[in-house]
């Protein structure tokens, strides 16, 4: 049967997990300590849409990849977004333009900014994501999500689904 999304008629409460990130967060704003960075260099033919889809496909799928935290009456609840779409167009960077050092810095520099960029749990979202096409056929996706949204698990669920969305699409 099809998957379809559950009624929230109150607030959703914090998994003990989340209310110890939330507590860190409200101790130390704006810090990037509880990003989850990862760089995935992609070689061969590449279908920007087919991975555009993929991952609106997934943060349709799982909620937490909608989720912010809002503080209601000194204490945080989960807020799922109705409409978080993420547009590659808007979040890519053509490098072909560089010569090979030049592109090798500033994925370097692309990178560690994304992976230092706080989030803000009141607002999100919680993920972001950036695509750097450094040639015809060879693309860096940098992609970054708060740890109070993911864990090493779930990264697995996100990418071995991610992949199969991705080739499903690019057919």
């Amino acid at each position: 049967p099809p998957i379809t999304p559950q009624e929230r008629t109150e607030f959703i409460p914090l998994s003990f997990a989340q209310q110890r990130l939330w507590f860190l967060d409200q101790l130390i704003p704006d810090t990037a300590l509880y990003n989850t960075p990862i760089a995935l260099r992609l070689k061969g033919l590449f279908n920007i849409m087919a991975l555009e889809n993929a991952l609106n496909i997934l943060v349709d799928r799982h909620e937490s990849l909608r989720t912010t935290f809002p503080p209601m009456d000194g204490e945080a609840h989960q807020v799922i977004l109705d409409n978080f779409k993420i547009n590659l167009e808007e979040h890519s960077q053509n490098l072909t333009s560089l010569d090979k050092e030049e592109i090798t810095s500033l994925v370097e520099k692309l990178a560690q900014e994304e992976a230092t960029e706080p989030f803000n749990l009141s607002t999100g979202p919680l993920l972001r994501v950036k695509l750097l096409k450094l040639n015809q056929e060879e693309h860096v996706l940098l992609i970054t999500m708060h740890h109070i949204i993911s864990d090493a698990w779930s990264m697995g669920i996100f990418f071995k689904e991610l992949s199969a969305l991705y080739n499903a699409f690019a057919e």
